[in-house]
């Protein structure tokens, strides 16, 4: 027990300190714990020992003495039941703590001393425990070298609110999902105005486009709660926090925080062609189609029109031509993960640029494209034909040749010379065709034709007179700026 001070035993010894009246001396300084004489009871040891001290039928009324003369209003039920079955703490008490009062002894009759100040030389270690009787909560604190104790009023008995969030640990950047929130009131209280709040990530917008969520969740009384669910639509991909909070009249409060991980698959499609493909060949298109995103995506859908005129020969993996546009159907491509389809592609077309454009789409990623282009390509093929109308021929007749030029291929042949050797044999009559020609030292030169486009064909004529028998040749010779070397032609003609 509190052991008084020289004064304080003075007083007592004087019948100045009475029951049921604050002493005269306004603050008690404690120097000493334990003292036989006026400790409440045996010091206690153990928590077993406080548990049985105020179930001690024989301290009951001693207890309810010493609460009744400290005005406590509490119900003396309330702290022996908490001292059975509350959690018992140890506590220190530091110099200069101050008690409200403390139960002691005087002349073995229970009693309190008022405001009591440990003013021992080192701290006290104590037991304690927490309970709450009439709407208040209060602590019941005892020292360990004796049984006295007192209480503290701890304040008005409050509601303790308890807030939880679900929510799933990933999801998909195209989905809607849920969050909920269960309140709930684990005090010994009403809670009145409680306030549910949530300010959402950036990127985060519940299902009617809201960017915070509030909701009234009023009165909640004593053990209730109440749920609340709200759909979410991501518009941000990674990690996502979030912190809600729960309030109420009281000021009481309560957070709740969740993290999220939004995925989404991320599309790009490359095309790969060949730089240059001669026309009338297959040119191969293959496209890469890969996922850079953080989740698979169940349906890409690639497409790749086909520009008018050229034809589709094969594809690879299932794709479909029709209406002029190829369409692959690829499923599950993982994050991460790509796949190349091919097509070969007839460029039965005139020479150019072949653009090709390949647009990709999943169900959850948006459009991607690319583009690739390669160059059909032609070529010229001149193809000279010489004859002679009639062979053999008689001296001193004429011999009339015909020259043709054809450009088989489909590149136009540019600046064609044609040049004629007569034999010794033979003089010229008459020439003409495509292009006027002349005796240019002893050749027949034609003038140059500009141009002459892919299939088409000119003709030439020249009309000579048989000098003597020979057997005669007439050379042709024929030039394009396709051409580095001369295309030559010799006809050959039987004079007698």
């Amino acid at each position: 027990m509190v052991k008084p001070t020289t004064s304080l035993v003075l007083l007592v010894a004087l019948g100045l300190a009475l029951l049921f009246r604050v002493p005269a001396q306004a603050e008690h300084r404690a120097t000493h714990l334990g003292h036989p004489a006026t400790r409440f009871a045996p010091p206690v040891k153990t928590t077993g020992d406080l548990r049985k001290r105020f179930h001690d039928e024989k301290l009951r009324a001693d207890v309810e003495s010493i609460l009744i003369q400290a005005g406590w209003k509490g119900n003396v039920d309330d702290l022996r039941y908490a001292a059975l079955t509350a959690e018992i703490i140890e506590v220190e008490l530091p110099v200069g703590t101050r008690m409200p009062f403390m139960s002691t002894r005087e002349k073995g009759r229970a009693t309190i001393l008022i405001d009591v100040v440990w003013a021992g030389k080192t701290p006290v270690e104590a037991y304690a425990f927490y309970f709450s009787s009439n709407g208040r909560k209060y602590r019941c604190t005892t020292p360990k070298p004796c049984s006295n104790f007192y209480v503290e009023d701890m304040g008005p008995e409050l509601p303790v609110l308890e807030l939880n969030r679900q929510g799933p640990a990933q999801v998909s950047f195209c989905a809607p999902w849920e969050l909920s929130y269960l309140v709930k009131n684990t005090g010994a209280a009403a809670a009145n105005q409680v306030q549910l709040t949530q300010d959402l990530p950036p990127g985060w917008k519940t299902a009617e486009g809201q960017t915070s969520i509030q909701w009234n969740v009023g009165t909640l009384p004593v053990g209730a709660s109440r749920e609340f669910k709200v759909g979410i639509k991501p518009s941000a991909v990674g990690t996502l926090n979030s912190v809600a909070q729960v309030t109420s009249a009281e000021g009481i409060s309560a957070e709740a925080t969740g993290t999220t991980v939004v995925v989404a698959p991320v599309l790009s499609v490359e095309c790969n062609v060949p730089e240059s493909v001669l026309f009338g060949r297959a040119a191969e298109a293959c496209f890469t189609v890969l996922n850079t995103g953080t989740s698979t995506e169940e349906k890409v859908t690639l497409t790749v029109p086909i520009p008018e005129g050229y034809i589709v020969e094969s594809t690879s993996d299932g794709g479909v031509s029709a209406d002029g546009v190829i369409t692959w159907e690829l499923t599950n491509l993982a994050a991460n993960t790509g796949k190349t389809v091919c097509a070969m592609i007839q460029t039965p077309r005139l020479p150019g640029a072949l653009p090709i454009v390949a647009s990709v789409r999943g169900q959850c990623a948006p459009e991607a494209q690319s583009t690739c282009t390669t160059q059909v390509k032609a070529v010229s093929g001149i193809l000279v034909e010489a004859i002679d109308l009639v062979d053999p021929v008689e001296v001193g007749q004429e011999v009339n040749y015909e020259i043709k030029v054809k450009n088989q291929g489909l590149l136009t042949g540019t600046n064609l010379r044609l040049v004629c050797t007569l034999p010794a044999s033979q003089e010229l009559v008459s020439a003409g065709g495509a292009t006027a020609g002349a005796l240019v030292d002893g050749n027949l030169v034609f003038e140059p034709l500009p141009s002459l486009e892919g299939r088409a064909v000119v003709t030439w004529t020249v009309t000579t007179k048989a000098l003597k028998a020979e057997d005669a040749r007439f050379n042709i010779d024929v030039r394009t700026d396709q051409f580095e070397r001369p295309i030559l032609e010799v006809e050959s003609t039987h004079q007698y």
